[in-house]
C-alpha cells in the first residue's frame, strides 16, 4: 500500500525536475547558491547523477548539504559564526554526514541526503498506513497516503530537506504511544526535537494519548470528562526525554559557537520576528489582501511573493479546517497536534511575507490527511482531489527546480 503512493509520487517529482533541467529555460539562480556546485567531480556517471540529483538541491537544501559536508561554519561573509546554518537542526544533516563517511566527498553527501530522505518518507508511509487502519479503518488508508504523497508541497519529501525525517518521527511517535511503547515514544520525541524546534511540541499529543487514549496497552476507561482516563505510572517518565534533542543542540552551539540559542537568533537573518498569534493571523490576511490587490490591479514587483501570500492563507485555512475536523472525527491528540503546530507558523513571521513556508510546514501534519481521506471518500472525490494535488505538486516542483521560492 505504501509503495503504491511512494513510487508514482516520487517519479512525478523527479520527472518534472529532470524535464525542467533539460528544457531551454533559464533558472533564476542566486549567487550564494553554489554550495557543493558540481559535486561529482570526475565520477564516471557524473552527468547522469547531476541531472537526477542537482535540480532539487535548492534553497534550504543548500544549508543542509553544507552542514552535512562542513558542519556549522560561517556560511557567508559578514554573518556571525554559524550564520544562517544555525537555524537548521542537526539530526537530518548529522545522519547524512555519518552515512557519507563523515562528509568524505560532496557527491557522496548529495547521494546520502536523497537516500535518507527517500527512505524516511517510505518508512513514514508504511507506519502511517498502519496507524490509519488502527484509527479509521482500511478503507481510508490508501486515500490518506495518496493525498499526503501528492499534496502540492509533498515535493519536499525525498529531497535534501528534513521534512521526510520529521514526518517519520511524528507518525512513529503517535504509533508508539497508540500501542503503548512508551520508551520508544520517548526516544522518538527526543529525536524530533533534534530535527526542528517545533518537534518539541510533539510531546503534547503524545501526552494526551497517554492520559486520554485510546491505547492498546491498557483497557479504555469510561468517559470521565476532562479528568485523565489513565493514571500516571512510571513509564510516563519516558516522555521527559522530549527536550533532550533541543537541549543537546543548544549545548553544542554554546561550546562550538558561543551562543546556545543561535538556532533562535538565526531566524532574524531570514527576516523573521516574533508576534502574538492574533497579530500573526491578521498580518497574514492583510498581506494576502494587499498581494491580491496588486495581482488584480496590474503589474507588481514581487510576483512570487504576492502569489505566495495569497496561497499560504489557503494552506493555513486548510490546516485549520483539518485540525478542527480531526478533533471531531479522531482522538483528541490528532487535532491538537495540528492546531498547536500552527502556533509557530503564526508567531514567527517575516514582515512582508508573514506566512512564508507555511505550506511546507503544514505538509508534515499527517492528521490533516486522515481527516481529508474521510471527507473525500464519503463524497467519492478522492481521485479528483489527488489529481488536483498532483497538478499543484508538479507546478511547485518545476518552479522549485528553477530557483523560484515555493515554500
Amino acid at each position: 500500500m505504501a509503495w503504491s503512493a511512494f513510487w508514482p509520487s516520487r517519479l512525478a517529482v523527479f520527472g518534472v525536475a529532470i524535464w525542467v533541467a533539460i528544457a531551454p529555460i533559464a533558472p533564476n539562480e542566486p549567487v550564494e547558491s553554489r554550495v557543493l556546485s558540481h559535486p561529482f567531480g570526475a565520477w564516471p556517471a557524473k552527468g547522469f547523477l547531476e541531472l537526477v540529483l542537482s535540480p532539487l538541491a535548492k534553497w534550504d537544501a543548500q544549508h543542509y548539504l553544507g552542514i552535512a559536508f562542513d558542519g556549522y561554519v560561517q556560511s557567508h561573509p559578514g554573518l556571525p559564526l554559524g550564520g544562517e546554518q544555525a537555524a537548521f537542526f542537526p539530526l537530518y544533516p548529522g545522519v547524512v554526514h555519518i552515512l557519507s563517511g563523515f562528509g568524505a566527498s560532496p557527491g557522496l553527501v548529495l547521494i546520502m541526503a536523497y537516500l535518507v530522505s527517500l527512505s524516511c518518507f517510505f518508512a513514514a508511509l508504511v507506519l502511517l498506513h498502519r496507524l490509519t487502519v488502527i484509527e479509521i479503518g482500511e478503507r481510508y488508508a490508501r486515500p490518506a497516503l495518496l493525498l499526503l504523497a501528492f499534496f502540492p508541497t509533498a515535493l519536499f519529501f525525498g529531497i535534501p530537506y528534513s521534512e521526510s525525517m520529521f514526518l517519520l518521527l511524528a507518525v512513529g511517535a503517535f504509533l508508539a504511544a497508540r500501542t503503548g511503547h512508551w520508551a520508544i515514544a520517548g526516544v522518538i520525541l527526543a529525536l524530533a526535537s533534534a530535527t526542528r524546534a517545533p518537534g518539541l511540541l510533539l510531546v503534547i499529543p503524545v501526552a494526551l494519548l497517554y492520559l486520554y487514549g485510546p491505547r492498546t496497552d491498557r483497557e479504555l476507561v469510561p468517559g470521565r470528562g476532562f479528568w485523565p482516563r489513565y493514571r500516571i505510572r512510571p513509564e510516563a517518565a519516558w516522555l521527559l526525554l522530549a527536550p533532550l534533542g533541543i537541549v543537546a543542540f543548544s549545548a553544542y552551539l554554546h561550546f562550538a559557537l558561543g551562543d546556545a540559542f543561535a538556532w533562535e537568533h538565526a531566524q532574524a537573518l531570514f527576516g523573521r520576528h516574533t508576534v502574538d498569534p492574533l497579530t500573526g493571523i491578521w498580518t497574514g490576511l492583510r498581506e494576502a489582501g494587499r498581494s491580491l490587490g496588486r495581482m488584480v490591479s496590474g503589474p507588481y514587483k514581487e510576483v512570487t511573493y504576492d502569489h505566495l501570500n495569497v496561497a499560504q492563507v489557503g494552506f493555513v485555512a486548510l490546516a485549520v479546517a483539518g485540525g478542527i475536523g480531526a478533533l471531531r472525527r479522531l482522538p483528541v491528540a490528532y487535532g491538537t497536534w495540528v492546531l498547536v503546530s500552527l502556533v509557530p507558523i503564526l508567531v514567527s513571521q517575516p514582515t512582508e511575507n508573514p506566512l512564508l513556508s507555511s505550506s511546507r510546514f503544514i505538509v508534515v501534519l499527517f492528521p490533516i490527511f486522515l481527516w481529508l481521506a474521510i471527507v473525500c471518500e464519503r463524497r467519492e472525490a478522492t481521485t479528483t482531489v489527488v489529481a488536483l494535488f498532483a497538478t499543484g505538486m508538479s507546478i511547485f516542483t518545476g518552479l522549485f527546480a528553477l530557483w523560484s521560492f515555493v515554500a
